[in-house]
């Protein structure tokens, strides 16, 4: 009986500590790290792809060309962040496999994290205020309006 405890109480813990990455995954995508944000070298975080925005918003050449920089610049800034968002879920993982008592040290990684979550939406704020800038008062109306619908459109879902 004892032997059958110890196997089944084995496999439980052995189950939440590999659940533990993909919560933390699942968590990252309701943050604000799924659809949306960027979507390869051509995206935007804000309009969608830069077709759309291109259109919707009149921009010119310049402007289109000046707003995919700035975000292919935010991707480039991101990576080592994301990287450490990645490195982290595993070394958690890792440290609660090792010892499964120590919390401690998963909430130093845990922290670290955070940290890299951070980093990545200031880099974020930053790089919105440097399109943004990039864009007329009329465009930046339009695009206030069009990110008012959107919001109103996914309040609803």
């Amino acid at each position: 009986m004892k032997k059958r405890t110890l196997i089944f109480s084995a496999a439980a813990i052995l189950i939440v500590v590999l659940a533990v990455p993909f919560a933390v995954a699942q968590h990252m995508r309701g943050v604000g790290f799924g659809h949306g944000c960027m979507h390869g070298d051509s995206g935007m975080m804000m309009f969608g792809h830069m077709r759309g925005a291109k259109a919707a918003l009149g921009l010119s050449d310049q402007q289109a060309a000046d707003l995919k920089k700035i975000f292919t610049d935010l991707r480039a800034q991101n990576a080592p962040s994301r990287a450490s968002l990645r490195d982290g879920r595993q070394a958690i993982a890792q440290a609660l496999l090792a010892n499964p008592n120590d919390l401690a040290a998963a909430q130093a990684l845990l922290d670290k994290q955070t940290d890299a979550e951070r980093q990545i939406k200031a880099n974020t704020l930053t790089a919105a205020s440097k399109a943004l800038n990039v864009l007329t008062p009329e465009q930046r109306s339009k695009a206030s309006n069009f990110l008012q619908q959107r919001m109103a459109k996914r309040a609803d879902k």
